[in-house]
């Protein structure tokens, strides 16, 4: 007869209840993997809006990119407080416009080299984001710079790949002008030297009057600067979000999410022309791939590199390349949301000296910089508000920033 061991009997049982704890725990993450993944299938829908990031940008070129190529918040941190110029933002002042039309200009790009003195200004009374301003008023766009001036009258000399020679042109340069562009299509432009000063912030412009014609005249004159951004020391702050104007759609997205790793992201334009009933669509898809790992959903875009050779048709390029999203995301019911972060200089110096100079900062005041994607999908198609088309075509034909079609 074997001995009874009541110790014996009490280590196999507590390691048949290790074992049946630790199965349990296996089946049911397995489970919870398999439920998520589930939850994730299926067909997801956002809405595309008017944002600083598609402003200027055609229907195609919007629909070719991933969708989280216009959807996208900027975040900085610096170490003092600053102030960050808003360079698609209504500026403080204005540079009035007379004569065969008056008007004031409050919008402007430029750009100012500290160590030259060298400087570029785009000047335009049209606000990017309220298109029933320019219903019924014209246009008006200009640029001047200080430097070009230097190209006139001078020989300029290049390599002309075609002949494999060396040419020459006279009298190559590019002047100041100042545009205006009416309702019924006429347009008037001015290209004459125009006097101003400007530091990268503040646009001065002495009252200076050109001529048209013996009838028509236009004078500008004024002060306009920059507006800018906040942005307290030590904290974290967005800007530039594709989330700040959302009164406009500009299409939609549909994003299948299927079985199997396959993800497709449709784009789709849809543009009544008239009562008819009739309608302009344009849409376009692109294909990835996606996969769950833990907490993160990667999302693998795979692109051909193919150059063109002229007469020849496609060529060889480098191969498929790789662009892999790493969201974390977020699931409520019928709500899938996904985030993304980027450091735009990963600790390059050079990087964080060009941002601090593109944006009106104080040298060594940047800490970081960063893209933030915060993209937040329905089950149900999201109903539109203000559609970006009907009466605003007119107005968008006639002013070279926007292009529906290319």
């Amino acid at each position: 007869m074997r001995n009874f061991n009541p110790d014996c009997l009490i280590w196999e049982n507590l390691i048949k209840k290790i074992l049946l704890l630790t199965l349990a725990i296996g089946i049911f993450s397995c489970e919870k993997d398999v439920s998520i993944e589930n939850q994730i299938v299926g067909t997801w829908y956002m809405p595309q809006t008017l944002n600083r990031h598609t402003a200027g940008i055609s229907v195609d070129d919007v629909a070719s990119h991933s969708l989280n190529a216009w959807n996208y918040s900027m975040v900085i941190t610096t170490n003092s407080n600053q102030e960050l110029i808003d360079r698609m933002a209504k500026g403080e002042g204005a540079i009035n416009i007379t004569g065969v039309v008056e008007d004031e200009i409050k919008f402007m790009q430029g750009w100012f080299d500290e160590m030259t003195g060298e400087a570029g200004v785009s000047i335009t009374n049209y606000n990017w984001n309220d298109f029933q301003e320019y219903s019924d008023k014209p246009m008006i766009s200009g640029y001047m710079d200080n430097y070009s001036n230097q190209y006139q009258d001078s020989v300029i000399v290049w390599y002309n790949d075609s002949t494999g020679t060396y040419d020459t042109m006279t009298g190559w340069w590019y002047s100041d002008f100042i545009g205006v562009y009416f309702n019924d299509g006429n347009y008037i432009e001015v290209n004459d030297e125009i006097d101003f000063t400007f530091d990268g912030k503040k646009l001065d412009i002495p009252n200076q009057t050109f001529t048209v014609n013996d009838s028509v005249s236009l004078s500008l004159g004024g002060t306009l600067t920059h507006a800018t951004i906040n942005i307290p020391a030590n904290t974290p702050t967005e800007i530039f979000s594709h989330r700040d104007d959302t009164s406009w759609d500009y299409g939609s997205w549909t994003i299948h999410i299927e079985e199997g790793g396959r993800w497709v992201e449709v784009y789709t334009w849809e543009d009544p022309y008239d009562s008819s009933g009739w309608t302009h669509t344009y849409t376009d898809s692109t294909i990835a791939e996606w996969e769950l790992d833990g907490d993160t959903l990667l999302v693998t875009y795979r692109y051909d590199d193919i150059w063109v050779n002229a007469g020849d048709g496609p060529g060889i390029g480098q191969g498929t390349w790789l662009y892999q999203v790493a969201y974390t995301y977020e699931l409520n019911d019928s709500e899938l949301k996904l985030t993304n972060e980027f450091d735009m200089c990963q600790g390059e110096t050079y990087c964080k000296v060009w941002l601090e100079w593109e944006y009106g900062l104080d040298p060594g005041s940047l800490e970081e910089f960063k893209m933030v994607w915060a993209l937040e999908f329905t089950k149900t198609p999201s109903a539109r508000s203000r559609e970006f088309r009907g009466p605003f075509r007119t107005v968008i034909e006639r002013f070279p920033p926007y292009s529906l079609m290319k």
